[in-house]
This record gives C-alpha cells, structure tokens and sequence, in this order.
C-alpha cells in the first residue's frame, strides 16, 4: 500500500522487551501536518498515545486533564459547555455570538463549537496538544492552542474487540468494535458503545441523582485502497449525551438550602443536559511519483445541546435557565505537501469553512422571583460564519545543524448576528432583531530559529501570532453599549529544547515562554444595584508566561516512569473598571489559571508465566490554587487540590485483559469552581468522589 496521509502511522512509548536495554521508543505526530518525530519538531507539543489513555482509564477528552500540562477545564460541570484553558488562557462559547480560545480538531476536521469539544476516546489512536497560539496551521480562535484526536482507521485484516466496564455508582459500559476487509481493496471498522452510571450528587428535593452518565456512541469508517497512490477515508460518527446533571452546588447558607455537605443539592428544578454530535469526514490522499502529496480533507457536523439549570440553588421556585443551541457546519480544506529535501519541505494549503449557529435561549421566574414574578426573558438568536484562509508553512535547513522554521496564513472572515431579547422582568433589554455583520482580515505569521546540536539534542526559538475574532455578546443584558467586541490578539514568543538521552531510555522536554494578548476578551457576571447581566468585553492586555517541563523514563525493562509539571503566571496587565463599576483589575489572574501543575506516573509490566503478564499503574496529579474570576476576590479562589488513580491488571494470551481501577483513590472532594450566581448565589462545583471497577476487554485478532 503507498501513499498513507499524515496521521496513520504510531510508534506509542512502550517499553522495549526484545532490546538488551529498555528505551523510550519515539511518537510519530502530525502537528506540522506531515508524519515526524515529536522529538524533532520544533514545537511544545504533548503527545498520548491509545495504551495511555486506557492506563489513565480515560473514556472522553475531559478525563486526562491531570495528565496534560497546562491544561484546565474550567467548571468541569457539563459535557456542553467544552471550557479549555492552556497556559492559563482559555474560555468556551457560552452564546452564539463568540468562540473558545482552543480549537478541538478529530481526524482533521475542526469540531466546531465548545458542545462538541469533550469527544469520546473509545477508537483514539493518539491525542497532540498544541500549547501556546497555533494560528499559522490551526487558523483563528486556536490563540491559546489545539488540540488533534486521531482515531483508528479499518486495516485490511480481521479483528473483533469487546469492551466492558462495571463499577460503584452502577457503572455499566459495553463497547463492541469490529475491523472487516469487505474486498483487498475495501476495509471497514464499526464501534458501538454505550455507558450507564447513576450520579454521584443527590437532590434531596426531587430525591434524584446528579450528574450521571447516560451515552451511545456508534463510529462506521471505510478505507479504499483500489487506485494505485490514492488512499480513500469515509467516515461517520454519532454521540448522545442525554443526562440529568446541575452546573453547581450552592456554597453559601447551606442550612436554608437543605444541601449540608458536598454531593448534596436541593433543587426543586427538573435539570438535565442532552447532547447530540453527528458528522461525516471524508478524506483523500493522492501521492506523485516524485512523492509529492494532495490532501483533501471535508468535514460535514452537526452540534447541538440543550441544558436546562437551577438559578436559586434551593427548593423554592425562583428561577431558571434553558440554554441550547444548534450549529451546522461544512469545511474544506486542500493540502499541497513537499518532500522532505535535503534542503527543507514546504506545505501550501487553503481552508473554507461556512457555519450556521441557532439558539432560543431563555430564563423563567417562578413565583418567589422577587422583581418579577412569573417573567421571563428569551434571546432568540442566529449567526453565520464563513471563513476563508490561505497559508504556507515550511522549513529550510542551512545545513546539518541549524534551519529556520517559518509561515503564514492570511484570514479572511464574514459573520453575521440576528439577536432579539424578550423581557418581561425589568432587568433586561428588549430587542427585535438586531442585525449586524463583521468582516475581519488577518495575517497570522511564524519565525523560528532552530539549532540541532547534537542528533538527539535540538534547541528551538520562535515567535508566532495568534488571533480570536470579535463578535457580539448574545446574551442575557441590559445594555447595547458593549454589545459587540473587538478581535483579539497574542504575539507567543517561546525558547525551548527537546532531547532523548542515555541511548534513548529517558525523554526530556523543556519550554519557556511569553504570550503577550492585547485587546483580551472576557467574560463575566456583572453585579448592579439592581441586576446581574453576562458581559462580555475586551478588557485590555495580557501576559500568559511560564515554564514546562515533560519527562519521560524507560527504568528497566518493566519499569517506566513519567513526569511533567508547569509554572505559569497569567495575568492581566491591563483591565479598567473591569466589574463596570470603577474597580481596576490590573495584575490580577485570569480564571482557571493555576501558577502549578505537575503530573507524575509509574508503569510496571512483567510476564508471570507463559501467556500471561502482569501489569500496574499509578499516577497522582497536582493543581495549584487559582481563580475561577477575574476580581480574584476570596470567594472565588480554589484551593490547592490533588487526585491519585490505580490500574492492575493482566493479560492472558494477547487476547483476554482484565484490570481493577480506581480514581480518586483517596476520596478528595476538591472544589474546582467557585462562582456567584445570576441570582447572587455563591455556588460551586467539586470534582468527581472516589469512583473504581472492573473492567474486562476481549480481542480476537
């Protein structure tokens, strides 16, 4: 088979069982958009491969957060709202009219909006984290960084796989995956999947469980190989999340709230949060016999959510909120990648993408609603964007040492917003179709300067431009004043070098950089005498800086060990009258903006006897203390917070694996979130208790 696209060949670190010495085999990325070692390009790039998100025991995106430096995921309440933040700079798009920071592509293809970040990693071959802008090759809205999934493709040979997992809560997950060669020149694999578990927050109004997991899943994907240097993919993928969950616990006078102690709520409002993602990737590769390589790649998806929250976080009827929204999305893009020379490669390309965005919001008053009884207020809104862009990026090697990074991509974008607000509670605005449109152009340029000083030693500086477009905040407000908002900027300046030491048995990876953002977009409640509206404004400047440290270890030839930790300060430089009522934020952190993280891992494998080996993993990861607010006041400040998981298991005869697991071992409620309601609730949100299981896979190959 020739012409394989970039993406479809792994070499995962795994312990070397037939070399003499163990060592740290290398991770074959596509980050650059062509198949290299991690360990030669020049970027701050994690890479997790299909064994380490089965040892960490993660079943979708928002379950390695501890693994990945740098990373956070905000409230960490709901699987649609898709809040990342890398470097300590990140958001979600809470309404129609912005975007996150972070962009979340699967097989190629951008995901879209924040609803469909938190993908399934059931058919995940490895996972790349990109810190720090990537406009050059990501495009817009990747300021803060991006994320690549890449799944497994069919494979001209006969396997079958059967997944399943049973645990406290009333865990049940079975997923069944099969790869079938349908003709020599047409593969196919499928996935099916589903998971059940009952919620670890109780309700004592409605005497229900919170937070639980209610998901199917089905994957079909098809490989044709029939025309000589072209390889056809076509694949379809469907998720749907239908839960009963809350954003947040009240924090505050809990004793009128009924909820004495974390996991406990009282809420008399019916929540729930449902998600459906679909989409359809089809990609062609057609290498020249000077090995040249086109590369098409169309993504068709559909995202939508509805969520419906407590506001008063009590059993009284006071108020509530139903957020939804449905997106549309059609992308295209062409690739035109050179050879590796002697002398450098090249890659030249262009992307279009056309999004439609819909929502009918609203939020209801109940008859203990002080203001307004019984009102309500709705922001029915849609939106479109097209977006247009051009790049080229490439490198040039002076000679055996020292070679020059560099790229471009020019941006052109329209966007359109028709919002209207109906209010009947006298907090808000009324609007009847508001109409406006945007037109943005930028170049989003890379320089960088690389210097190879030994063959497993490379030191690399480089400078690159991020960019986050404006928009409108659609949203609950009282005001046209600072409806719209401008782009958003970042220049990345970063130093770093990557090296593979003592005949490739230890990995070690170190970045520093500085991210500078003028024009910075933020969002908060803000609180008046006699109101609390969302805004959404441009606050200013930014410095995001820091250090990360990525280490990996081959021990002997059973025992591996990793580690990575981060130091980073992300602060406002610059933000006036940042709750609109004369109060400066200058020097305060960004939200969700930990200064420390660190991760820390063991492995040990050893065969027991023929046939059969043993495994273990252990792993404990560390959160600094932080801000969930920008006005960094006490009530919004998480304390330090850790969690240490466990896998044992063994493998009989390459076909049978069963293992124990558990997370959060030592039972650690940690508050994540910390924030003051709609209404004026101080609220929260803690990560998951104490969860373990069983969990048996059975493979035919």
């Amino acid at each position: 088979m020739t012409g394989l696209p970039a993406g479809l060949v792994y070499s995962p670190i795994v312990l070397s069982q037939s070399a003499a010495d163990p060592v740290v085999e290398e991770m074959i990325v596509t980050a650059q958009m062509r198949e290299e070692n991690a360990q030669s390009i020049p970027l701050a790039i994690g890479v997790y491969d299909k064994n380490f998100i089965v040892r960490v025991g993660a079943s979708s995106l928002t379950e390695i957060e501890a693994a990945i430096p740098n990373i956070n995921f905000g409230r960490g309440d709901r699987n649609s709202r898709g809040e990342i933040a890398i470097r300590g700079v990140g958001d979600y798009s809470r309404n129609i009219g912005t975007n996150a920071r972070v962009a979340v592509y699967v097989d190629g293809v951008l995901t879209g909006r924040s609803s469909s970040f938190d993908q399934s990693l059931l058919d995940v071959t490895q996972i790349e984290v990109l810190r720090g802008p990537q406009g050059t090759l990501s495009g817009t809205n990747a300021v803060a960084g991006a994320i690549n999934i890449i799944t497994q493709k069919p494979e001209d040979r006969f396997t079958a796989e059967l997944l399943g997992n049973t645990g406290n809560y009333d865990l049940n997950s079975l997923t069944a995956k099969i790869n079938l060669p349908l003709t020599d020149e047409l593969f196919t694999n499928l996935l099916l999947g589903t998971t059940r578990q009952d919620g670890y927050i109780y309700n004592s109004t409605l005497d229900r469980d919170l937070q639980g997991i209610n998901r199917d899943i089905a994957k079909l994907k098809l490989r044709y190989v029939g025309i000589e240097n072209l390889l056809l993919d076509v694949g379809f993928d469907y998720l749907h999340d239908d839960d009963q969950s809350t954003n947040a616990e009240a924090l505050a006078g809990r004793g009128f709230m009924l909820a004495p102690e974390p996991y406990v709520v009282a809420h008399n409002a019916d929540e729930f949060e449902q998600r459906e993602l679909k989409g359809t990737t089809i990609e062609a590769t057609y290498e020249t016999p000077a090995q040249y390589r086109w590369i098409s790649i169309t993504g068709i998806r559909s995202n939508e959510f509805s969520e419906l929250s407590e506001e008063d976080y009590s059993p009284l009827d006071v108020g509530i909120s139903l957020f939804d929204e449905k997106s549309d999305q059609f992308s295209q893009e062409i690739r035109f990648a050179s050879p590796k020379w002697e002398k450098g490669d090249y890659i030249l390309g262009a992307y279009f993408l056309d999004q439609d965005i819909s929502t009918q919001r609203s939020a209801k008053a109940g008859p203990f609603f002080p203001q307004a009884p019984n009102s309500s207020v709705q922001t029915p809104a849609t939106a479109e964007v097209e977006s247009t862009s051009l790049y080229l990026h490439g490198n040039y090697y002076f000679n055996q040492q020292w070679s020059l990074t560099a790229g471009i991509r020019y941006v052109h974008e329209d966007k359109n917003i028709d919002y209207s607000s109906i209010d009947t509670t006298g907090l808000f605005i009324n609007v009847d179709h508001l109409y406006d449109q945007k037109t943005f152009n930028e170049p989003l340029p890379k320089l960088g300067i690389n210097f190879q000083f030994t063959p497993d030693v490379l030191f690399y500086a480089s400078i690159a431009r991020g960019y986050k477009s404006g928009g409108w905040n659609a949203d609950f407000i009282d005001t046209l004043e600072h409806f719209q908002f401008d782009p958003e900027y970042a220049i990345n300046y970063e130093l770093g070098a990557k090296s593979s030491l003592f005949d490739d048995r230890l990995t070690l990876n170190i970045s520093g950089f500085v991210t500078r953002f003028d024009d910075f977009q933020v969002f908060q409640f803000d609180h008046t005498q006699s109101s609390t509206v969302a805004s959404l404004t441009n606050a200013g400047k930014v410095t995001s800086q820091g250090i990360e440290l990525d280490i990996n270890a081959s021990l002997t030839q059973q025992l591996s060990a990793s580690l990575n930790l981060a130091f980073t300060q992300a602060k406002f430089d610059e933000f006036k009258d940042g709750n609109q009522q004369g109060d400066d934020y200058d020097d305060h952190y960004l939200p969700y903006a930990p200064e420390h993280t660190y991760f820390v891992a063991l492995d040990y494998r050893t065969p027991l006897m023929d046939q059969l080996e043993m495994y273990g993993h252990i792993d404990y990861g560390y959160t600094g203390e932080y801000f969930s607010n920008a006005d960094n006041m006490p009530d919004n400040t998480i304390d330090n917070y850790f969690a240490a998981n466990a896998r044992v298991g063994i493998n009989i005869d390459t076909q049978w694996d069963i293992s124990l697991w558990v997370k959060n071992m030592t039972d650690e409620a940690n508050l994540r979130e910390r924030s003051i309601s709609f209404l004026r609730v101080q609220r929260g949100m803690y990560n998951p208790p104490r969860t373990y299981g069983l969990a048996i896979n059975y493979k035919i190959d």
